[in-house]
């Protein structure tokens, strides 16, 4: 069973993109902006330094600069949690070991990425992340990414680890979630990791949702997870089935990442462009634009639901 009260990460939180600045480095600046942004727009909680974080395109000096600037603004007002996934299992619990003494509230991380680890390397490697920091550890299931299909035998080896306080799945199978719900119990967090699915990911026993989607329509998430917590579930459908194409139309553009930024420098808080291999999308680009402007029509008229 975990050792921490976990009611705090009962929220729908966004996957905190990164901003740069015109040479391409870490804008701390902009950082605590954009955590402002969502903070005041009523966002309870925010993962920073993962994919829709463009973490991976980070060096731990960067990841550690994000983590100070969103905690030395928002910290004290919305759960941080930080994912500290690295290939090697050392860095990861040097980034793990920072985000406790910077103020952070919880930890993730993916397994070893390009490499094709065993269950037992994997198994060590979350295993010393937790070790290095007294705090809520997320495991982050994401195997379309990192190849990496967790087995159930891993994850109950792994709800042995008292630190272990949920899990960020983002497989696929929206099944998955019954299975490690049931299998962690109620006071073990599930996040919904698939933004085209989070109400599917909450009736099947999520317990909240994590989404890099998340940042380009706060509002309309909120609002969703509203609407689930009142049990109206069909308006809760018929929202779900307003979010899921306008997802689709920010993958459609040349990076996701770069879509969400754009939207967000639309919305009038410049956040750079993704980093490179990630490509820009140009805010005048009229397929944006349309996005845009369907998105904040969508956010009028859900208001009221």
């Amino acid at each position: 069973m975990p050792k921490y009260n976990v009611s705090r990460f009962r929220h729908v939180t966004i996957a905190l993109n990164t901003p740069f600045d015109s040479k391409g480095d870490v804008d701390k600046t902009a950082c605590k902006k954009l955590a402002r942004y969502y903070a005041n727009k009523g966002v309870k909680s925010l993962y920073i330094c993962g994919s829709t974080g463009e973490g991976f395109l980070l060096d731990n000096e960067e990841r550690m600069e994000v983590v100070e600037s969103v905690i030395q603004e928002v910290g004290d007002e919305m759960t941080i949690i930080v994912h500290v996934g690295c290939p090697s299992t050392k860095h990861s619990a040097m980034l793990a070991k920072h985000a406790e003494a910077a103020g952070a509230h919880g930890t993730s991380a993916v397994p070893c990425v390009y490499y094709r680890p065993s269950e037992e390397s994997v198994y060590l490697h979350w295993t010393n992340i937790t070790e290095a920091a007294d705090l809520p550890f997320f495991i982050y299931n994401i195997p379309q990414l990192t190849g990496f299909h967790l087995s159930m035998e891993l994850f109950n080896r792994m709800l042995q680890n008292e630190r272990v306080a949920g899990i960020k799945n983002s497989s696929d199978a929206c099944h998955d979630i019954l299975r490690f719900k049931q299998a962690g119990g109620e006071d073990f967090i599930v996040f919904n990791g698939p933004d085209e699915q989070f109400l599917a990911g909450r009736l099947m026993g999520a317990d909240a949702g994590i989404g890099g989607t998340y940042g380009a329509m706060p509002e309309l998430y909120l609002k969703l997870e509203e609407l689930i917590c009142r049990g109206d579930i069909l308006k809760a459908q018929k929202l779900q089935n307003m979010i899921t194409p306008f997802i689709y139309r920010l993958c459609s553009f040349p990076s996701m990442y770069g879509a969400c930024k754009t939207i967000i420098r639309m919305n009038g808080l410049d956040v750079g462009n993704p980093r490179y291999p990630f490509l820009p999308v140009d805010e005048k680009d009229p397929e944006i634009i349309a996005l845009y402007n369907d998105i904040s029509q969508a956010i009028d008229e859900v208001k009221d639901l």
